[in-house]
Formats: structure tokens, sequence, C-alpha cells
């Protein structure tokens, strides 16, 4: 299978990011192929319309993004959650998405990996499956860790994160 993992958090050392490579590592034991990209440090531009108010294609690296996109059969979403909703950086990956809406519609599996300092993820499982829905993609799990905003809080989620990763076939 190939997975691309999306990172989103601009945090370092990042929750979700140290869940995501857990979840990557496990794919990997799993004999998947496994391509990473970090908004979180490297964020794409915000999205640009021309005057007909049509979406503007983004540069080199958003393009590059995009088309592993389209190639991927599961993508990741790893994000921290900030003020009941995704990172900025992962906004901006979202809004870029709708260049290449028809391409992405489809057969593809979505994951969901994030963090926040309380365990209310509502509004963003929301915000994610109104994506995934809108898309027609399936959701194929979650690793959620709340009340958890460093690495020292991580508790069993790495585990939890590294079988998700190995379930996948």
């Amino acid at each position: 299978m190939e997975i691309l993992t999306i990172l989103g958090s601009p945090h370092d050392p990042a929750v979700s990011t140290i869940l995501a490579h857990q979840l990557v590592k496990g794919a990997r034991a799993a004999a998947n192929r496994v391509t990473i990209f970090d908004a979180g440090h490297h964020p794409l531009a915000p999205v640009m319309m021309d005057a007909d108010n049509h979406l503007l294609p983004g540069d080199a690296a958003t393009e590059k993004l995009l088309d592993q996109m389209v190639a991927a059969d599961l993508i990741v979403f790893a994000t921290p959650m900030f003020y009941y909703g995704m990172s900025s950086q992962m906004k901006a990956v979202i809004d870029h998405m709708g260049e290449r809406d028809p391409q992405l519609h489809g057969e593809k599996q979505a994951i969901l990996v994030a963090s926040a300092p309380h365990n209310d993820f509502d509004p963003l499982k929301s915000e994610f499956k109104a994506i995934f829905d809108h898309l027609g993609w399936k959701f194929a799990g979650q690793v959620l860790a709340g009340k958890g905003t460093t690495p020292k809080h991580l508790k069993f989620y790495p585990d939890l994160a590294y079988e998700l990763g190995q379930s996948l076939k």
C-alpha cells in the first residue's frame, strides 16, 4: 500500500508528530511504502484565487504534495488541535486539496492522528469527517492523544499508533 503521512505541527518535539512516526514504523513493518511530508516545518503558502475566483496553482512543493496525495492509497493527517480545529499548517494543505478535488475523489483511505490538551476531539473529528465524506474516502482509524501536549504525557498512545500502522495492508 502507498501511504502518505502529512505532519501538521510546528512544535518540536510534537506529540502528533511522534505518534505519526510510530504509525509509520508500524506501517513499514507491514511492508507498506510510506512517504512523509512535514507541513509543520515546511508550510505551504496560503491558497490564492484569481479575479474569477478560481484557485491558482501552488508552488512546486505544493504541486508535488498534491501529486503524492493523488497517488496515495491512504493518507495520514497528523495535527495538534489548536482552538478546536487543525493547525494552520494542516489547514493550508487541506485548502490546496481543492486544486485536485476531482482527482482526489474515490477509493482512498484516511487516518487522523491528533493531540490536544483536553479530551474533546469532536470538533476536529467533525472537520475531518466532512472532508473524508466529501471525497468518498474510507475512515481507516485514528489515534487521539488527549490531555497530552508534551512527549512525557504520551503514555500508551505510541503503541496504539504503531499497532494501527502495522494493521494496514
